[in-house]
């Protein structure tokens, strides 16, 4: 039986899976990299470290299974990553990632001027400081010397797929979350380029998530023992695989991923806009797209609250598991105990990279287990504003829950009645690396459409809403809902 892999070049970390016809997991294997911060605002990592770290995952897969059995490779990968790479592929900076929102004057520049707007309206990407669009502005006026050398602005997962095809090519998917792509025609848009003065030949050529090369690198043909005819699939973002990986591709079921940040998402056959900006519209594949809001302070906030609050400075999964039990009998809502999780700014609902955070209402009787549950909560709450703009355009029915988050039963009942939806986990390993297999499969005739992959998930486990959200947490959802914009402006000054 034909096997197929699914390589997710994440934020912390890469995974590869290798599935056969049926998706069942034969193997995966993944490894770890680091995130530099030089400063306040930076987010940065070393791409030839990311590269060397899938190499040696997929050589630890390969000595797990028969490669020669390999029918085809496909790639997913995280959003909004951008790096500057000279004529020779060399790279002439870090790779600057989501996280990194030291372009953020460039968006209030955008956001003041109403070209905020316009370029929303046509990329479908609103206008952030996690985007390429302000990354590459930055570059131009901070380090004029690399902008003057750069060849090509490209993500990670190009840069991966230049060094082992020599070609650059960026899937639709990939390119639709920059802030410089066209969605609606598949083109680079030329507003956005002129604001960060490139022209397309800056970018890599656009390609269809399902566009393949069979050209790999003799090196790495033989490193991998790989027949000539095995196929390597574009693919495209994490958010995307996630959404096909678990199966949410009705426009009625949401995907919910809480990793080191957290998002919602919804397939559509067409873009979903909204008049604040604030939804997302990416490409999945062809007339699919999947629109929703990502958050920034998902797991990381709980990371940031134990090493802060409770010094461990390598929080582990114990730490975690002792911190869910904690507050297992701390009442809901924490006692009137709000907080906004806004540590290292937001994405969505707000987009605001100077937004903070903030506890709200505390009192004597308060004690370290109210704060603990009071940052889940806040973190719920937060998707919840997220989930009510996307219902804002379309209904949401059910949601599927993907991510390393779906181990702690009380934190997804928690989001069953906070979001007032059934959750559903499901079988899925890895929901954005199952993704990439589907399509490698779809890729290789295996798949025929893209409704067949709802035949390979399984629910797992259900939570049901408790039904008691208007008794317990009204208050918290407005008051919540009203606490940025009250606080806004004491953020800037602060």
């Amino acid at each position: 039986m034909a096997l197929f892999v699914g390589i997710d070049i994440g934020t912390t970390h890469v995974k590869i899976i290798a599935a056969n016809e049926l998706s069942a997991v034969v193997c995966e294997e993944k490894a770890s990299y680091s995130m530099y911060q030089p400063q306040d605002g930076y987010g940065e990592q070393d791409a030839d470290e990311i590269f060397n770290a899938l190499l040696n995952v997929f050589k630890k897969i390969s000595t797990k299974i028969n490669t020669r059995e390999i029918a085809a490779v496909c790639f997913s990968a995280a959003y909004h990553s951008i790096l500057a790479v000279d004529k020779d592929g060399k790279p002439l900076t870090p790779l600057m990632t989501w996280a990194d929102t030291r372009s953020n004057d460039y968006a209030k520049h955008l956001k003041k001027s109403g070209q905020a707007r316009s370029i929303y309206l046509k990329t479908g990407v609103p206008v952030h400081p996690m985007s390429p669009l302000c990354k590459i502005a930055w570059i131009r006026d901070q380090q004029p010397d690399v902008f003057e050398k750069a060849f090509k602005f490209i993500s990670m997962k190009e840069y991966a797929w230049h060094k082992l095809f020599g070609k650059y090519q960026v899937d639709h998917s990939i390119a639709s979350a920059t802030g410089l792509f066209n969605s609606k025609e598949l083109i680079w848009c030329d507003e956005a380029l002129a604001f960060c003065g490139i022209n397309p030949d800056y970018l890599s050529e656009p390609v269809p998530v399902l566009h393949t090369e069979t050209g790999l690198k003799e090196n790495y043909r033989q490193q991998w023992n790989l027949h000539e005819d095995v196929r390597f699939v574009a693919g495209a973002g994490d958010g995307a695989t996630a959404n096909l990986g678990c199966g949410a591709l009705s426009p009625r079921i949401a995907a919910l991923t809480i990793g080191t940040s957290g998002a919602i998402r919804v397939v559509t056959e067409k873009p979903i806009q909204d008049d604040k900006g604030s939804i997302f519209s990416y490409i999945l594949a062809g007339n699919l797209f999947i629109n929703g809001g990502a958050i920034n302070n998902g797991g990381i906030a709980l990371q940031w609250f134990l090493q802060t609050f409770l010094q461990k400075q390598s929080a582990s999964e114990n730490d975690y598991e002792w911190m869910f039990k904690e507050i297992a009998d701390v009442k809901k809502g924490a006692d009137g105990l709000l907080f906004l999780p806004y540590i290292f700014g937001e994405r969505a609902p707000v987009w605001d990279a100077d937004a903070k955070g903030a506890f709200i209402g505390i009192r004597s009787s308060h004690t370290l287990k109210h704060f603990m549950r009071a940052v889940i909560e806040g973190i719920c709450l937060s998707l919840l504003q997220v989930l009510d703009n996307i219902e804002g355009k379309s209904p949401v029915d059910a949601i599927y829950a993907t991510g390393g988050f779906t181990q702690s039963e009380l934190w997804l009942q928690l989001l069953a009645d906070i979001l007032n939806k059934k959750i559903y986990v499901l079988n899925t390993a890895d929901a954005s690396a199952m993704g990439a297999i589907y399509m490698a499969m779809h890729a290789k005739g295996v798949i025929q459409d893209w409704d067949d992959v709802k035949r390979f998930a399984v629910v797992q486990k259900e939570f049901i809403p408790a039904g008691d959200r208007e008794k317990i947490y009204s208050d918290h959802i407005r008051i919540f809902s009203n606490l940025y914009d009250k606080l806004k402006e004491d953020f800037d000054r602060l």
